[in-house]
């Protein structure tokens, strides 16, 4: 927070974890085309025995052309449902969780910096 020199959170665990779990899945749905991509490029098959053959996938704008040329543009959003729920379980326990986690280290009073210990304890610990 800016300004105002209250450290302490006004939002709630809930609203927390709903904003925290928004954000995870808004992520999700801008990079699943490009994680499409690099997990077709990382499948494709590379040469066998003596033959040869031309990789159907070149490069990651290439890939993402071919999958939209072939299978359509929704192709490259294929797996996003189980995506965003991860993401938002995820995404919002993570974050959601950071604030009860650390209360529980150096209590609610708490005034002034958390030692870099402490937080990365927090961190591990979610």
């Amino acid at each position: 927070m800016v300004g105002g020199g209250n450290t302490k959170s006004d939002i709630s665990f809930a609203g927390t974890f709903a904003s925290s779990a928004f954000s995870a899945c808004f992520a999700e749905i801008c990079t699943i085309p490009l994680d499409t991509a690099k997990v077709r490029l990382q499948l494709q098959k590379q040469a066998v025995g003596d033959t040869v053959t031309l990789p159907k996938y070149k490069g990651m704008l290439g890939t993402v052309g071919t999958i939209a040329r072939e299978e359509g543009l929704s192709a490259l959003w294929k797996g996003i449902v189980p995506g965003l729920h991860r993401q938002c379980l995820y995404g919002g326990l993570r974050i959601g969780l950071y604030e009860p986690v650390k209360n529980l280290y150096v209590g609610k009073d708490h005034v002034g910096d958390v030692p870099l210990l402490k937080k990365i304890s927090c961190c591990l610990n979610n």
